[in-house]
């Protein structure tokens, strides 16, 4: 079993804090030694442990310095488009529940 130190960063933002339209305002950035019993890493694990509901802005960073394995390849795409899906929902939820303007929307993203 593999032990992985990543960073990452993830947040909630809309238009009346420091900037124009839906985030990031980061509300947290950590570095963290990730295990998840595995000998490779898994995206979509890691999201599921550290992100909330209303995240939209999600970003893992590797500190240290190798290639992906197909395998990690893989599931870092399935990551992605989860990530995304439930950065959309945290967008949309919150235009909803406030009565925001739509056009506030900006893409969620690494």
């Amino acid at each position: 079993m593999a032990k992985f130190r990543i960073q990452y960063s993830a947040g909630f933002g809309h238009f009346t804090q420091n900037h124009k339209g839906f985030g990031p305002t980061i509300y947290i950035e950590e570095i963290v030694e990730f295990d998840n019993g595995k000998d490779y890493f898994d995206y979509v694990d890691f999201y599921k442990k550290y992100s909330k509901a209303d995240d939209t802005y999600f970003h893992i960073s590797f500190l240290e310095d190798r290639a992906l394995s197909e395998k990690e390849l893989q599931i870092r795409n399935e990551y992605r488009k989860l990530r995304d899906q439930n950065c959309k929902k945290a967008k949309e939820e919150f235009i909803k529940n406030h009565e925001l303007d739509p056009e506030f929307i900006a893409p969620c993203g690494d």
